[in-house]
């Protein structure tokens, strides 16, 4: 994994859940099958982060129809797989959840499993753990504006629009000005990229070591 992605607190977590996996089978492979889509999803985004940067930094980036669409499919990723990347790190606590108490976080049915979000598994959480300092880290985290930035923009282009761009013309000036995407206004350049990556890492990291002291205290 890159150097940037909280490999520590994410085997931590892993090693205790693990310690389940033969007298809570079912449980454990939702477990396990979502932590493989966090690393997945953190690798993904760091490589269609890449590639929008290093298309829109290029001289002529942006200039033809072709390069926009390849840049729209790289932001759709990023998007997409770090968004994805969270949901996948709350499905998989909810299914340590199920592993200490399976009673209260179902799993058995697709329409169980289809019912797991973020917010649910916080509700969960709080019901079945009430006073946990995971709790806190939680809410700091779906909280946070750089969160609901990657929830909301995952939302827009999968559901709703490919957006276009504020494009500007230099008239009697040397600057460059970037082009602006048409969802918050968000310059589109050098940084855009790693400045979500930035985001993802810190959050990830956040609930990553919340998880690792919650597993660490619960499967003892």
């Amino acid at each position: 994994m890159p150097p940037d992605f909280p490999t520590t607190s994410f085997e931590r977590t892993y090693s205790c859940a693990r310690r389940r996996s033969s007298s809570c089978a079912s449980a454990f492979e939702h477990f396990n099958a979502a932590w493989n889509a966090i690393s997945f999803r953190y690798l993904a985004l760091c490589d269609d982060g890449e590639a929008f940067t290093a298309s829109v930094i290029a001289p002529d980036g942006g200039a033809s129809l072709e390069q926009r669409y390849s840049q729209e499919r790289h932001l759709f990723g990023l998007f997409s797989n770090g968004f994805s990347a969270f949901e996948s790190f709350f499905y998989g606590m909810f299914a340590v959840g199920a592993l200490l108490h399976p009673l209260e976080f179902p799993l058995a049915t697709p329409k169980q499993q289809q019912a797991i979000s973020p917010t649910s598994t916080e509700h969960a959480y709080a019901r079945v753990f009430a006073g946990d300092p995971i709790l806190p880290a939680f809410a700091a985290v779906l909280t946070d504006t750089a969160y609901k930035e990657w929830r909301e923009i995952r939302n827009i282009l999968t559901h709703r629009t490919a957006p276009g761009r504020t494009i500007f013309v230099n008239v009697g000036s040397d600057e460059n000005l970037l082009a602006r995407w048409k969802i918050y206004d968000i310059p589109l350049g050098a940084q855009t990229a790693p400045l979500r990556r930035g985001h993802a890492a810190r959050l990830l990291s956040a609930l990553l070591i919340a998880s690792a002291v919650f597993t660490e205290s619960r499967f003892s």
